[in-house]
């Protein structure tokens, strides 16, 4: 089973090779990015922020670069989720949020990856707050899709994984948000002065700590995803035969 292929005139994704694609990339560009920057002096202990790995050139941009290959595999993998759940419980507003939340995730993804927090603090806490708020609704929203389509779908493992996950995707994320606002009080809202030391450790821990969660989450669709493609056509909108013309045929599952 390739990562895409042709059949029949369409070009065919499979959910579950985007995924592992995803995380492996996402696993080798930071790693690739905090060798770097402590190797550089740019992170300094213990201060271990996702933010500080791709801060300075070059690992801003080996950073980007992994991070948004990373993220234009979401979109579609998440539609590909939402279809699976939709065949089996229709017209769930929670599946649209769900859906419409990764994709409000990558855009937040995207501004992290291209506005550093040395290059514009403000946008990239921005970014980072859109990305880890709407990942947390998706996280959220797939244990509830769980428990409604739990009698039409064999309970697997990505279902049980993603029990534990919530609870620690939850409770890393508070305690990041409590953390943070100490900061604002303390600084009066000015973000730029930094994290203070004593807070440097725990924030930086309950930030990958939940980062992992969001990674963790898609991973476990890998085996729900298994028996799912995307098919891609081109549609000729000139075209009067929709039965004949296979350019005509809409994309599907």
């Amino acid at each position: 089973m390739g990562f895409l292929g042709i059949e029949d005139g369409h070009l065919t994704f499979h959910p579950r090779n985007l995924i592992a694609f995803a995380l492996t990339i996402t696993v080798i560009a930071f790693a690739i990015c905090y060798d770097m920057s402590i190797k550089e002096g740019h992170i300094n202990p213990p201060e271990y922020f996702l933010s500080s790995s791709i801060n300075y050139m070059p690992a801003s941009s080996i950073g980007a670069f992994g991070l948004i290959l990373a993220i234009v595999c979401i979109p579609p993998v998440m539609f590909a989720r939402y279809i699976q759940v939709e065949n089996n419980a229709p017209n769930l507003l929670v599946n649209k949020i769900s859906l419409y939340s990764s994709w409000i995730a990558s855009f937040g993804g995207f501004v992290v990856a291209c506005f550093q927090a040395r290059s514009n603090i403000h946008i990239h806490l921005a970014g980072a707050g859109v990305f880890f708020a709407f990942s947390l609704f998706v996280v959220l929203s797939q244990l509830y899709l769980d428990h409604i389509i739990r009698d039409k779908v064999p309970r697997g493992l990505g279902q049980k994984l993603r029990i534990g996950i919530g609870f620690v995707s939850v409770g890393s994320l508070v305690t990041l948000a409590i953390q943070g606002l100490m900061i604002l009080i303390e600084y009066k809202g000015d973000v730029s002065k930094g994290t203070p030391d004593g807070l440097k450790l725990p924030m930086s821990v309950m930030e990958l700590l939940f980062f992992a969660t969001c990674l963790a989450i898609y991973a476990t669709m890998i085996p729900d995803l298994a028996t799912l493609r995307l098919r891609l056509s081109v549609v000729d909108v000139n075209a009067q035969d929709v039965n004949t013309s296979g350019a005509r045929m809409k994309p599907y599952l």
